[in-house]
């Protein structure tokens, strides 16, 4: 089978959603100020030290807190945990310029104050590497340090497919 290649963006964004990677919760602060957002553009870059790169949206307050702060944290998602759906719409579907994504929200806080979600199947938390950050035009990639990270010892991480499949069995009931 042949394969008929594209360059508009719709059907290669059709193309991009084949590329498997996990979705998660982004957590920074700033100040006295806390943030997060759904994050689907991770990957580990080195295992000796331990670093990750992320990429995310330059027009997003956590890109700003981040950038001031140097420092985030990420919760990686549970698929089984059944709150996934509406975790994933808190934190992905609303500015935290305009609520505090944490407000009645159960979280607890590293120790440098960033909040993570208790139920993550994993936690990590970084230190962005700022002479290894590359503005991206749209997005900025941050290459970090992990400096702590930590495991439940249960659960299975949420891929990005694995929530588009279920949004869309959502969105057709």
């Amino acid at each position: 089978m042949a394969f008929s290649y594209v360059t508009e963006s719709g059907p290669v964004n059709v193309a991009l959603f084949q590329v498997t990677h996990g979705l998660y919760i982004l957590t920074t602060k700033s100040g006295e100020k806390v943030n997060g957002q759904c994050l689907d553009a991770l990957m580990q870059v080195t295992n000796a030290p331990p670093r990750i790169a992320i990429g995310v949206g330059n027009k997003s307050l956590t890109h700003d807190m981040i950038r001031e702060s140097w420092r985030f944290c990420v919760s990686v998602l549970d698929r089984d945990n059944p709150t996934c759906s509406d975790v994933v719409k808190r934190f992905g579907f609303q500015s935290g310029r305009d609520v505090d994504k944490f407000a009645g929200f159960e979280h607890e806080v590293n120790e440098q104050g960033i909040p993570f979600l208790p139920d993550a199947v994993a936690v990590f938390d970084c230190t962005v590497m700022p002479e290894k950050t590359v503005d991206l035009g749209t997005h900025s990639l941050f290459v970090a340090s992990v400096d702590r990270a930590g495991t439940r010892g249960e659960g299975e991480p949420l891929t990005y497919n694995e929530y588009r499949k279920t949004l869309r069995k959502e969105r057709s009931s």
